[in-house]
């Protein structure tokens, strides 16, 4: 395995507001990332749905771990998040990124979060977002 790609998962590893929503990370590759997470009963608004933040929080630590899996810490330029569906409360949201591209300073992705059942996938959300890479690496003993 890549040893760059255990760093970004020992960091994802180590990120408590991940943990708190349960976000599970299924697949990581260089420029690939598929997440999934439970809507629990606490992640709803007052319309009984699931609370937007929360939506955007799992395609956000899918874009951390993504852009910071080649040991170069990188940081949010900017992200945007286009809704297309509210989900079921008590659905499984998956999250897929890919990078669209990078240079020595900025990367570009793009998420989609959307609902799985037999039948059929539901896109949920769309985001776009471009890193900033710090050129300072995470683990300093690691080659990048």
């Amino acid at each position: 395995m890549k040893e760059h790609l255990e760093i970004a998962r020992k960091q994802f590893g180590r990120d408590e507001y991940a943990r708190s929503l349960g976000i599970v990370l299924d697949e990581l590759s260089d420029d690939t990332i598929r997440m999934h997470m439970r809507l629990r009963r606490d992640m709803l608004n007052f319309y009984d749905r699931p609370h937007g933040a929360v939506i955007y929080s799992l395609a956000d630590t899918a874009f951390s771990v993504l852009g910071n899996n080649k040991n170069t810490i990188c940081v949010a330029l900017e992200c945007s998040i286009v809704y297309h569906a509210s989900p079921r409360p008590d659905t499984v949201l998956v999250v897929e990124g890919q990078t669209i591209s990078t240079t020595r300073r900025t990367g570009a992705f793009l998420f989609n979060v959307y609902t799985e059942d037999s039948a059929a996938r539901t896109l949920i959300a769309t985001m776009k977002s471009v890193s900033y890479r710090t050129g300072k690496p995470i683990d300093p003993d690691v080659a990048r």
